[in-house]
């Protein structure tokens, strides 16, 4: 089915405005940001977004959703879907239906120039990670596998109020690690001339994933289409390069979750 029959069965405001209302919270550097000199909007998940629409004949209208109504802002009409790392959970299927684009997991930077070499070296040391994330979770289970059951002290969770604040306590040597998105480790390794490097391996694997209110599946299949369009011309591939994104890159998506 072409893009414009497609686009002809979508209900909503969009399908008569020419218009893709996409629900974005800018605050997760390199996939969506502000840009410090022009105030604009910019990364990974705009540009993305912006191809989606251009190839679907349509404008997107990035509509800045605070993350706790990022929900409720599909379920109510406000927004036709959510582009904004957001990620593909099992608890979230029961009222959205989900398109996955990106590889993302929990994982632990250090500095370049530091003294851990191995998670056993952070035992009784303080590890930073955003308060408002499952990463304290993930580090205490990290925790007890690397230092507590090796009878070793744990690892004290150092709360932050965001991954930029985790960064800063790492650069600072207030903590000896921090935990944020894997999705975004590449950027800011480049962006601050390989001050960082990787710790291990990730503490998690999950999706990132544009969501749709539950049965909108003629949107949805239409957003498919586009996505397989841009794979297939290189789109795809050039702006996670553009991004430092190539190791997040989803060797063959599909929707609700499944990948191969």
């Amino acid at each position: 089915m072409t893009a414009c029959l497609l686009w002809g069965h979508v209900e909503g405001a969009q399908a008569s405005s020419g218009v893709l209302r996409i629900a974005v919270n800018p605050i997760y550097p390199p996939l969506e940001f502000r840009d410090p000199v022009t105030d604009r909007l910019t990364g990974f998940d705009i540009d993305f977004g912006n191809a989606l629409a251009a190839r679907m004949g349509v404008k997107a209208e990035w509509v800045e959703t605070a993350f706790p109504q990022m929900i409720p802002s599909v379920q109510s009409g406000r927004t036709d879907m959510i582009l904004s790392g957001f990620s593909d959970r099992p608890e979230r299927r029961a009222f959205l239906d989900f398109l996955d684009y990106l590889k993302s997991g929990a994982q632990a930077l250090v500095l370049s120039q530091g003294d851990v070499r191995s998670p056993e070296m952070l035992c009784g040391r303080r590890v930073a990670a955003s308060r408002a994330t499952s990463f304290p979770t993930m580090i205490r289970q990290w925790s007890h596998d690397h230092c507590e059951a090796q009878g070793r002290p744990a690892m004290v969770f150092y709360p932050s109020e965001s991954g930029a604040d985790a960064r800063i306590q790492l650069l600072q040597e207030r903590v000896a690690a921090m935990v944020q998105g894997g999705e975004t480790v590449g950027y800011f390794i480049d962006i601050t001339h390989h001050a960082f490097r990787r710790l291990g391996n990730p503490l998690s694997n999950m999706l990132l994933s544009m969501a749709f209110p539950k049965g909108q599946t003629a949107l949805e299949a239409q957003v498919a289409h586009a996505f397989a369009d841009l794979r297939a011309d290189g789109t795809y591939a050039r702006l996670l390069q553009r991004w430092s994104l190539q190791d997040a890159a989803l060797s063959d998506p599909d929707s609700d979750g499944s990948t191969p």
